[in-house]
């Protein structure tokens, strides 16, 4: 050890001495020895290693610890009744202590947080709980917590879960806690901070800690002012954003407990703008959970009651009366003030409206309970204030029409437009043309400029709305049609207000898309003049126009210009395209300066390039539809931004199941091919006008070129245009690639990115200066759009292809310079041992010891609230940002290369975005090198071209170390999950180097099984858990049969197909929702498709072992919820877990034909089990069978009521009893009315069980006689008991069982006290029916022996799901009829001489079986009864020659109709015309002359119809 480290462990053992001066000495020598550079640096080093031997700041905090305990029993153990100076002396030596303290903090952690965050934890807790250590020690504590502990990343981290609740816990107590010495604003700060970090780092938080923020908002009603009531609510709304995914019913009910104390706050408390911010969001949250998605009735989502039903009217009330306030404050302020009202208050309102609006407009007297105190609320005598409200569309017009002024108009104008806009089915169609003629009056009306954008916004919503209105009278059409022409006129005449011609454009824009009016010439001129600029929304604009209309040829441009010079000069296609591309500067551009719009504006990724092609095609209109057909590919779709709670609301639809995405996922995986072009040719003349002013553009920009003061980003901009358009002439078909390549146009492209080369070159030695940076990063930004890395054959995957070929070695290896360069750069630390003397330690932001107001809170904007994340964009200077754009730009370049010859070597730039992530470069812990790693994870894996397999080893390589540095940081692990996601389909590529495959996916499932190890000790959070389940899906993607995506934990491996599975009893509702969404994934192969294009099932025993599995788990969760029903709080838990239930089971009803029966018997089993809702059950069932092609419910559970039935009986549980069956599915009322229409599937089914007195029950329920009943069920009957008669039993002892079983029945049915005697006469008058009924028993299972194959066995169906019980193989069938033969009197040698005794026996046979073809749609069942029909129809035509008791013209015109019939509806494929035709050969057309030339005249007579 040191000298100095000799010197402070003396100093800090005398620190405990028992005399108080001889501590006082040392503390000096303390603090002077902690600030001397020398111990800093041994203290450092010492804690950083770890080694507890050698004195470390932890060892040297608990020897200060024990100087502070010592200090304050001496302050404790003084006489409390002493002078003022000695309680001020005594005051200041505890305000010295905590000095003392928090400098010693900032020692230990000014260069990193080196003290244990444990041990700081543990002192803070002890002595804020400690009530007699005073006000000081406790808010210098709090301050430390907040500020060196709470704002610090890796503290946050270390925070266990029950030290998160504890604090939360603590210092709520403090706040509820009514006390004069306590700032409750820096409490409710911690509060705050605390409830966020418990949120994101921890699953703990749950519904009991409702009760806190209960008790806090009823405390703030009865005070004036509540101090920190703002962090309350906000840590509140944290706290509902998290618990709402699983406890929706306790939101909802403590919304309808809390919203009437926060409308009296609002209403009677003086509120700063913040804490009403706050308090709408908190409105908003509520509207969202209750109302998902704007869902108006329970029965489409919503949770309703009557009390929230009177808030929302309340609520309503309110902000018509605070936008009332807001404009009037604006009709009489002084200066300047915006008329418009916040976007949030606007979204609240429009909300509201959407959900107590209805088609009339009504007068309501509603309560307002909320005004009542408490005390009068005790007090039944007391009135509830009451008040009447006018809802509906008038009060809307009313408010537009009532006032002129721009400060009361514009906020309901707003309201309007938000409303049409979110909710467009809630404008009714009555009130369509009043609000419109209001609109129009306030159109002209521009006396004060503010308010026309909101009226062309509401007019464009208004116009839009309307085009998706399709039941609209005549009449309404009409009035309609005149207010739009008047409309459109009005808008043509202001469209040269450059303020407002982003909403003028718009609002054409959305009368065009809806038809509302017919466009005139006077259109085509805004596209020529001078009355506006090329810009976004005129683009977007003259889009959509190209593809509606047909553009006229000429325009009268003036009264000067006649006809014939107009034709000769003035073309206009051509016109708009010179307005496009120079906008008033063709006449002296070449002299001009000034750049057109279309070199320095954005516009939407290749619209220009489109419209431009378009003009100079013959067919404009054709072409443009063409091009806007092709979807976008991913890479230039904008990523929306939608609300963060969106997420929660499609969840709640999901569990109510009015939203079912299950039900959309494309089953068939079309290869998507290019587009033959056909039709589309151009007119020369212009395509050569556009080609020279292209030229003329580009030449223009080289002649004025200067490295130092040319734009880079107006070079990229014109390269991009002239390869855009040379693009879409290619995706039309004008001219080819090799043409492209030898064009002047591509040779200019390719010197105007020279240019830009040389520009961005001159960066790599002056890598400063802001404004050089901007413009760096828009020049990447634009680089990066211009290219395209996915499989889709569109217009921008060949404008990527051409931009690629203009890209230089030099350009992209100096990005990939300037990249090392940055990503080397070091900011220069502070020296070691600068810290800062204690003179004056009190900091800036450290909150007093007490507060009673947060009027004033200092350090509100000073100090965030929490620890910020290492991925946050605050901690990247801009020159990180531009490194991060390059970075992306350069992995764009390397992925999309190997789609075309380029002039640099992909491989070569791969190669050196791969060093970025070797050890000597990348050092995880920086947040630059973290987003770095996480661009390169995300970008450098190909989609359509895989990265090398020795890249993804070496991309692959620091991902282990990234993972274990941040694995207590939830937000950083969920997002290197979501980033993985991309690395996936690169894992399963078929490559020779297969040592290199194994390494990349070793490393890959190592990380993957580490989380999935760190999910079961419950250390990863849902969002965690959220990003591996759906990393976990892809590797199902990739590796459907779990070759080798194995996890390993703890030295065992677990196939990927059996771990997914257990994230269906996951502890959060949204994970189990997300798995029981993918669960097709374990039944599918989404990666290959059949010949069929369908998806490929997975093998029978793997879909079988998944259900088992997926059903055992989510049993499991609703196992664990019966022990705790009785518990109310589990409300929501229960619901939940039925939900995830009933997802999983509905997914593999859709995706599993093999385990659908068993998965809708699971179903019905789960309502009686389970206690599933059948409403939910029904709402499934409708929308399956739907998908399935069933035009009921009905027919589609008909179809599996055998099964279900059967599988019902089997149970052998009285619970399960017939009677119990859920016949409710069936959408049967009652159970007289499902054994009245079901008895004939039911009966069978009891009489094989020898339960005739369940029989006699349905008899005596439907009133019907037993045996009248047995009779009527006859043939049913039979097929359960005559196949175990014909059957071979050898070594079967089950079928030998069933076979004593059928003959035990037989003979009940034999006796006389049943059907006796008649049951020779009913076998015979019934025949047909029963050999029917035993035909459409037939299964003939994949893995039939030898010697019972049969010609059907060549149709193999492994994947067939069985039919419903009983069902048989061909050959029992055959014998079945063989015993019949054998059985009948006269011993015919077939059961074909005795249904010959009755010729039309055939007829109902063959007729029966093709009624079953025609009746389904389901490609499974048709497969089957083809089979069937060609077992029947096989033995007719091996029969034929007998003559078939004079049938044999029937049956032989009855299979040529049938065959062409099939044949001609093309419903077959060339399986089943095989199964069909394979029977034919059958005849002997030597011995049948006469039958050859009827089966030939019928066949020319067939097919001539």
């Amino acid at each position: 050890m040191s000298l100095v480290l000799d010197d402070l462990l003396i100093c800090c053992r005398q620190l405990g001495h028992d005399k108080a001066t001889e501590r006082r000495k040392e503390i000096e020598n303390f603090k002077r020895l902690i600030r001397n550079p020398e111990t800093i640096q041994h203290l450092d080093r010492h804690s950083d290693s770890k080694q507890g031997k050698y004195l470390n700041w932890d060892a040297v905090f608990r020897f200060l610890q024990k100087y502070i305990q010592k200090e304050t029993e001496c302050l404790k153990t003084a006489k409390s009744n002493v002078s003022a100076s000695t309680q001020a002396t005594r005051q200041k030596k505890m305000q010295e202590i905590s000095s003392l303290l928090k400098y010693f903090i900032k020692c230990a952690n000014k260069r990193a947080p080196r003290l244990k965050c444990q041990e700081l934890l543990n002192y803070i807790l002890d002595t804020v709980k400690d009530s007699s250590n005073g006000a000081i020690y406790g808010a210098d504590c709090s301050n430390i917590l907040l500020k060196d502990i709470l704002s610090v990343r890796k503290y946050w981290c270390e925070i266990s879960q029950q030290q998160w609740l504890e604090l939360f816990s603590v210092y709520f107590t403090l706040y509820l806690k009514p006390s004069q010495d306590i700032n409750r604003v820096l409490v409710a700060r911690i509060i705050q901070a605390v409830t966020k970090g418990c949120c994101s780092q921890t699953d703990g938080f749950n519904s009991k800690f409702l009760d806190f923020f209960s008790k806090a908002i009823q405390n703030a009603r009865q005070e004036k002012t509540s101090a920190g009531l703002n962090h309350i609510l906000a840590a509140f709304v944290i706290f509902l954003k998290t618990l709402a995914v699983n406890f929706r019913i306790q939101v909802c009910d403590l919304g309808d407990e809390i919203l009437p104390t926060l409308l009296y706050i609002w209403t009677q408390h003086r509120l700063n703008d913040s804490l009403k911010e706050i308090i709408i969001e908190l409105f908003q949250l509520q509207i969202y959970i209750h109302h998902p998605k704007g869902a108006k009735t329970q029965e489409k989502g919503a949770y309703e009651s009557k009390k929230w039903k009177s808030i929302l009217y309340n609520l309503y009330d309110l902000l018509v009366n605070e936008i009332s306030h807001i404009g009037s404050r604006g009709k009489y302020s002084s200066g300047f003030r915006n008329v418009a009202v916040k976007e949030n208050l606007i979204e609240l309102m429009a909300d509201i409206c959407h959900q107590v609006f209805n088609e009339d407009s009504i007068s309501l007297e509603i309560s307002q309970s909320y005004i009542t105190t408490q005390k009068e609320v005790s007090d039944y005598s007391v009135h509830c204030k009451r008040r009447k409200i006018e809802l509906g569309w008038d009060v809307i017009k009313d408010h537009l029409q009532k006032s002129q002024n721009d400060f009361e108009l514009v906020p309901w104008l707003q309201i309007t437009t938000q409303l049409i806009l979110k909710y467009p089915a809630s404008l009714p169609n009555c009130e369509l043309l009043p609000l419109l003629m209001i609109l129009y009056q306030l159109l002209p009306q521009r006396r004060r400029g503010e308010r026309t954008p909101y009226v062309l916004r509401c007019l464009t919503e208004v116009a839009l709305c309307q085009g998706k209105k399709s039941n609209l009278e005549s009449s309404q059409k009409s009035d309609l049609l005149k207010l739009w022409i008047k409309i459109w006129s009005i808008t043509l005449r202001n469209i040269s207000f450059e303020q407002i011609q982003a909403e003028n454009f718009g609002l054409l824009r959305a009368i065009i898309q809806g038809n509302l009016v017919e466009v005139d010439r006077e259109f085509w001129k805004l596209f020529t003049g001078s009355a506006c600029r090329p810009s976004c929304p005129v683009t977007c604009c003259l889009t959509l126009a190209l593809t509606v209309y047909v553009v006229p040829e000429t325009v009268k441009m003036g009264m000067e210009q006649n006809t014939c010079e107009v034709n000769r000069s003035f073309s206009l296609r051509e016109l708009i395209m010179k307005w496009l591309l120079f906008y008033q500067l063709e006449d002296d551009f070449e002299d001009s300066t000034e750049l057109p719009p279309i070199l320095h504006s954005h516009f939407p990724h290749l619209s220009l390039e489109k419209i431009l092609v378009s003009l100079t095609m013959k067919n404009c209109k054709a072409t443009m539809n063409f091009f806007q057909s092709v979807p976008e590919c991913e890479h230039h779709l904008k990523e929306k931004q939608e609300p963060s709670f969106s997420t929660v609301e499609e969840l709640y639809l999901q569990t109510t199941f009015d939203k079912m995405d299950f039900l959309t996922i494309v089953k068939e995986c079309v290869i998507e091919k290019p587009k033959s072009i056909v039709g589309f040719s151009v007119h020369q003349n212009l395509k050569e006008s556009l080609d020279r002013y292209l030229l003329e553009l580009s030449e223009q920009l080289l002649n004025n070129y200067s490295s130092e003061t040319t734009n880079t980003e107006t070079l990229v901009r014109c390269s991009s245009l002239l390869v855009g358009v040379l693009g879409c002439y290619c995706y039309v078909g004008v001219i080819t690639e090799e043409e492209v390549y030898k064009s002047e146009l591509f040779h200019k492209a390719k010197c105007l990115m020279q240019c830009a080369g040389e520009s961005i070159s001159l960066f790599k030695n002056k890598t400063d200066g802001e404004s050089r940076i901007t413009s760096l990063r828009n020049t990447m930004h634009l680089c990066t759009s211009c290219l395209c890395n996915c499989t889709k054959y569109n217009p921008n995957k060949i404008a990527s292809r051409f931009f690629l070929r203009l890209l230089t070695s030099k350009l992209l290896n100096d990005i990939a310079d300037i990249c090392r360069s940055l990503v080397s750069f070091i900011k220069k630390p502070p020296e070691n041992g600068q810290v800062e003397s204690t003179e004056d330690d009190t900091d800036e932001n450290d909150y007093p010891a007490s507060s009673v107001s947060d009027a004033s809170e200092p350090g509100e904007n000073q100090l965030s609230i929490g620890a910020m994340s290492p991925l946050a964009e605050e901690h990247l200077s801009k020159q990180d940002l531009l490194f991060l754009d390059m970075l992306k730009f350069l992995c764009v370049c390397v992925t999309a290369a190997p789609t075309t010859t380029v002039s640099f070597r992909a491989a070569d730039i791969r190669r050196k975005l791969l060093l970025l992530t070797d050890s000597s470069t990348l050092d995880p812990t920086k947040p630059l090198h973290l987003h770095m790693y996480l661009v390169l994870l995300k970008e450098l894996p190909g989609e359509e071209y895989p990265l090398p397999v020795e890249d993804l080893v070496e991309l692959l390589k620091p991902l282990s170390n990234v993972c274990s540095l941040y694995r207590r940081d939830q937000d950083v692990c969920k997002t290197i999950l979501n980033h993985t996601l991309y690395i996936v389909p690169n894992l399963c590529q078929s490559s020779t180097d297969a040592e290199n495959t194994r390494d990349a996916q070793g490393q890959f499932l190592r990380v993957t099984g580490a989380f999935w190890h760190l999910t079961k000790e419950g250390k990863c959070t849902f969002s965690v858990r959220m990003a591996l389940v759906k990393c976990l899906k892809t590797l199902l993607e990739a590796d459907p049969y779990s070759k080798w995506a194995i996890l390993n934990a703890m030295n065992e491996d677990f196939p990927v197909n059996e771990v997914f599975p257990q994230f269906l009893a996951d502890n959060d509702h949204q994970v189990r929702m997300l798995a029981a969404e993918s669960i097709n994934r374990l039944f599918q192969d989404m990666k290959e498709a059949g010949s069929s294009t369908l998806l490929k099932a997975l093998p029978l025993k793997l879909q079988q072992t998944a259900f088992e599995n997926a059903y055992s788990k989510a049993q499991e969760g609703m196992r664990e919820m019966s022990h705790r029903a009785e518990n109310p709080g589990l409300l929501d838990e229960i619901y939940n877990r039925k939900a995830v239930l009933l997802m999983m089971i509905a997914v593999v009803l859709n995706c599993s034909p093999v385990c659908e029966k068993r998965a809708l018997f699971v179903l019905c089993k789960s309502v009686k089990k389970n206690g599933l809702e059948p409403h939910l059950i029904k709402k499934v069932l409708e929308k399956v069978s739907e998908s399935f092609g069933y035009r009921h419910l009905e027919d589609f559970m008909a179809s599996h009521l055998d099964y279900l039935v059967w599988e019902w009986l089997n149970l052998q549980d009285t619970e399960y009893s017939l009677s119990s069956f859920p016949f409710i599915l069936l959408n049967y009322a009652n159970i007289e009315d499902f054994y009245r229409s079901c008895y004939k599937v039911l009966i069978p089914h009891l009489v094989i069980r020898s339960d005739f007195d369940e029989v006699k029950s349905i008899a005596n329920l439907i009133q019907e006689d037993w045996k009248r009943l047995l009779i009527d069920c006859f043939p049913k009957i039979l097929v359960n008991i005559l196949p175990y008669f014909a059957c071979e039993v050898t070594g079967d002892p089950g079928m030998a069982q069933q076979r004593e079983n059928a003959s035990k029945v037989y003979d009940i049915l034999k006796d006389e006290n049943l059907l006796g005697k008649q049951i020779d006469h009913l076998f015979i008058t019934n025949l047909p029916e029963i050999v029917v009924e035993l035909l459409m028993t037939l299964h003939e299972p994949a893995t039939a022996g030898e010697s019972q194959s049969t010609d059907l066995c060549d149709f193999p169906g492994d994947l067939d799901p069985a039919p419903n019980p009983p069902h048989f193989p061909s050959h029992v069938i055959k014998a079945t009829f063989a015993y019949i033969s054998n059985c009948h009197k006269t011993k015919f040698k077939s059961i074909l001489e005795i249904l010959s005794k009755s010729p039309d026996s055939y007829q109902k046979i063959l007729l029966a079986i093709c009624e079953q073809a025609a009746e389904t749609n389901n490609v499974y069942k048709k497969h089957r009864i083809f089979k069937i029909y060609h077992l029947f129809v096989s033995l007719l035509l091996k029969e034929i020659k007998t003559g078939l008791g004079g049938a044999w013209a029937f049956v032989l015109r009855d299979v040529i109709y049938s065959l062409i019939h099939y044949i001609n509806k093309r419903e077959i494929g060339a399986l089943y015309c095989t199964i069909l035709l394979m029977p034919l050969p059958f005849i002997t057309f030597k011995e049948l002359d006469v039958k050859v030339t009827f089966m030939s005249s019928h066949i020319r007579v067939k097919v001539a119809e």
